[in-house]
């Protein structure tokens, strides 16, 4: 697990430096400030320098046909109960899942659902569906590495971001994964913060991106970080996120 970060020329980050990292870490700041660009140094170090498992969620959803692969090899493990369990925040009656072949022959998706004699596509539960069940499937692949989310928040409502981050804490410890993810959401900001102060034994940071404005710095990016203790006060400032 890294414990502080040191990006040098890499895209916009010429010599961008976060001193101190937790187990979770979400990055905050306005557009174009450079969040989504960590994630990719992030992405390639795991990739090409060290041999690091990777899970990594972007912006947009991730066919389902390549979630497919990765099911196939979690079925009968206990990462299987862990991507049900992560489905459930969404669909309480939820019952099963499985990939079939559609008509164009790429796998799909249906879900079985109490009460509801046959099995339904996931995609009629909802963007949210998509994006929890993307976030489970990544986040036991990434087991022993990184996972890495850009917008977290991207197709979950507010009110169910507090359980995604409980899932994640947990997750994180049982399978040694350290999470960085991105957000342009005061509900994300603020339910993270309120996941991390009631998981004591779980070291948590926030960092926000942007411009520095003192002339030795010529405008480069920094990083203000804001550990456990801090969070609280971040919920209560006027910290510019968009």
């Amino acid at each position: 697990m890294l414990d502080s970060l040191h990006i040098k020329n890499f895209r916009m980050l010429e010599d961008f430096e976060v001193k101190k990292l937790g187990r979770l870490n979400l990055i905050v700041g306005k557009n174009n400030s450079g969040k989504s660009t960590v994630l990719e140094a992030l992405r390639d170090y795991a990739m090409n320098i060290e041999p690091i498992p990777i899970g990594f969620i972007p912006t947009e959803f991730i066919p389902l046909d390549d979630l497919a692969k990765i099911w196939d090899s979690i079925i009968f493990t206990e990462h299987e109960e862990i991507v049900k369990q992560a489905i459930k925040i969404i669909a309480p009656d939820f019952e099963n899942i499985a990939f079939i072949l559609n008509e164009d022959n790429q796998r799909a998706a249906i879900i079985k659902m109490k009460n509801i004699p046959r099995p339904i596509s996931i995609k009629y539960l909802g963007d949210g569906m998509l994006r929890i069940f993307q976030i489970a499937i990544q986040l036991v692949s990434a087991k022993g590495g990184f996972l890495l989310i850009d917008e977290f928040e991207n197709g979950l409502h507010y009110s169910v971001q507090e359980k995604i981050w409980t899932l994640l804490f947990e997750m994180a410890e049982k399978l040694n994964i350290q999470v960085f993810a991105t957000t342009h959401s005061w509900d994300c900001i603020e339910s993270f913060t309120k996941v991390a102060i009631l998981h004591k034994e779980t070291e948590a940071v926030l960092f926000h991106m942007g411009r520095s404005v003192r002339n030795s710095d010529k405008g480069r990016v920094i990083a203000t970080v804001y550990d456990k203790d801090a969070l609280t006060m971040v919920t209560q400032s006027d910290l510019d996120i968009r």
